[in-house]
């Protein structure tokens, strides 16, 4: 291999320069007498270190400059293979024993959303709703015989009715819907009325959530007896087959659970219905449907 000119004089400088230093401190050590080392010996044993790998990095250096100019694509091989056992590295980590190896159509879960909860409360008193919206900030007061008040945190709006009762909406779990008919009856109490906290139960959650296309058509013949379906009034399906609850279906997948009352009954209608619609999944314009699942989940 044929090397630079530039490079054989730098690697000979730095060469002659090691060597004189190595030499002169071989000789100041030989003639000196047999005792501790001084201080400055430490300084040039890390002279000498760094001097070292000074020689080795420009001999390496040179090497690879007279190998990437007499063989350009030697060099772009050599990057390329570092690149690519840099890729093999990352696949061999993603495929560990300690990484799960199913597949993302497994993987992916479906997750409502609570969008409203609704919760109801009894102050046991009568109230004076026309008292309370004369000295209360955002209130509206309805001729019909109930009085609407709002607060911000948590962003909720509540019916008061003069009976005492009060019906608390928009919530978005219900922890929230608790602490938002307490803060109601707070400000109640705080206008002198015996007010107490009697009674609180959640009428209703409602949430949403979203999975694969389905066809309303074939689910319609399939259970006739749970679903209702009318495109020319609601573009939506209507399935009554949970108890206590109604899920509104619609054809590209999103589904409205309404008459749940708690969080957990959600989920558990997520996990009946999910394996129903799945056998009437439309891939491609086609559903796949066969006729075994669909006995299964009907003896279920």
């Amino acid at each position: 291999m044929i090397r630079s000119r530039s490079c054989q004089v730098m690697e000979e400088r730095m060469l002659e320069m090691f060597f004189d230093k190595h030499i002169a401190n071989e000789e100041k050590m030989s003639d000196e007498p047999e005792g501790p080392p001084p201080e400055s010996g430490q300084e040039d044993t890390d002279e000498t270190e760094q001097m070292t790998e000074d020689v080795g990095r420009s001999a390496v250096n040179c090497i690879s400059l007279d190998c990437s100019s007499q063989n350009p694509t030697g060099a772009a091989e050599v990057s390329g293979t570092s690149s690519l056992q840099q890729l093999g590295d990352a696949s061999v980590r993603s495929d560990a024993p300690g990484t799960s190896a199913i597949p993302l159509i497994r993987q992916q879960q479906i997750i409502p959303r609570i969008r409203n909860v609704n919760s109801s409360v009894k102050l046991g008193c009568r109230l004076d709703l026309n008292f309370i919206a004369h000295n209360t900030w955002n209130v509206e007061y309805k001729k019909s015989g109930q009085l609407i008040m709002r607060i911000r945190k948590p962003r909720t709006t509540a019916m008061i009715y003069s009976s005492g009762r009060v019906i608390c909406s928009g919530a978005r779990s219900e922890e929230e819907s608790r602490t938002a008919a307490r803060r109601f009856a707070y400000k109640l109490m705080k206008l002198g009325l015996p007010v107490s906290f009697l009674n609180f139960k959640i009428q209703n959650v409602m949430a949403t959530c979203s999975s694969f296309p389905v066809s309303l058509e074939r689910l319609t013949q399939a259970y006739p007896q749970h679903c209702s379906y009318d495109p020319e009034l609601f573009s939506g399906l209507f399935f009554k087959g949970i108890p206590g609850m109604t899920v509104n279906v619609f054809a590209n997948g999103e589904m409205a659970f309404l008459g749940a009352k708690s969080t957990a009954e959600i989920y558990s209608a997520i996990d009946t219905i999910c394996p129903m619609l799945s056998c009437f999944r439309r891939q491609g314009g086609q559903t796949q449907c066969t006729l075994t699942s669909l006995k299964e989940i009907k003896h279920k």
